[in-house]
């Protein structure tokens, strides 16, 4: 009984951090799903000069759109987590490096929720040890990782832009 306690605990907590988080709109991708980031949460983990590396979490709730097309994907790939149906956003860590003009990424974690806050724990596996990847000009993690080193830089972030 303790554990299941403990466990609806921990649950509840995840859930009320990822709602009391302070997020922001700042982008609309290509298939009308909203991409909100936190600036109160972007964490610098090492700067010299010109090379920085930082993360920050961003929120991606799904259009009826978006989640119909990533559900596609998944059948195409015979992939079918459970609950999928129920998407209705994640929340990512991504990680950012900056070295000169290079900018690179990664994702650290990422979890899928219901609109209730259920997790869907089979969804969007990600590596234990990811590599870098260059970012692409123009794509959804070029505005995430603009918004982000606006923070970095010291500047005054606006969703408003």
């Amino acid at each position: 009984m303790r554990k299941i306690f403990f466990a609806t605990l921990l649950v509840m907590m995840m859930s009320a951090t990822t709602a009391l988080a302070a997020w922001e709109l700042v982008y609309y991708d290509n298939e009308e799903n909203q991409i909100f980031f936190d600036p109160d949460r972007v964490t610098i983990h090492s700067r010299a000069g010109d090379t920085a590396e930082f993360s920050a979490p961003f929120r991606m709730v799904y259009s009826d759109k978006g989640r119909e097309n990533l559900i596609k994907w998944y059948r195409e790939n015979s992939i079918m987590p459970r609950d999928i149906e129920n998407l209705a956003y994640d929340v990512a860590t991504i990680h950012f490096r900056k070295d000169g003009d290079d900018r690179y990424y990664y994702i650290a974690e990422r979890t899928s929720y219901t609109a209730n806050g259920a997790s869907l724990s089979d969804m969007h596996y990600v590596s234990d040890n990811p590599t870098w990847q260059k970012i692409v000009v123009g794509s959804v993690v070029d505005v995430e990782y603009y918004n982000a080193i606006l923070i970095v830089d010291g500047k005054k972030f606006d969703a408003n832009y």
